[in-house]
């Protein structure tokens, strides 16, 4: 998409403290992943979660990498893209 806008993203506490505990490779793969949802907040196969809200009332996206899920959501003033949570898919909706 040529002229689109670029979101910015910013971390949770709680995001970068599971990030923290994460191999370096794996971490590596969810910073690529959260980078490319600057581009696009919305690709293909994000879904938005049931039954989660950030403090905000705010729709809860999740994205797959791997047998991991970020958990974020988008806001439109100013773009930005925020994420809440990252975590194994076995432990991320607990």
């Amino acid at each position: 998409m040529a002229g689109a806008a670029l979101y910015g993203f910013a971390y949770a506490p709680q995001a970068l403290e599971n990030l923290a505990a994460l191999q370096p490779k794996i971490r590596r793969q969810i910073a690529k992943r959260v980078q490319g949802l600057a581009a696009e907040p919305y690709p293909q196969g994000c879904k938005k979660v049931q039954n989660i809200s950030s403090e905000e009332e705010e729709p809860v996206y999740r994205v797959r990498q791997g047998d991991y899920r970020i958990l974020y959501v988008v806001r439109n003033n100013p773009d930005q893209i925020i994420v809440l949570d990252v975590g194994h898919r076995k432990d991320i909706y607990k």
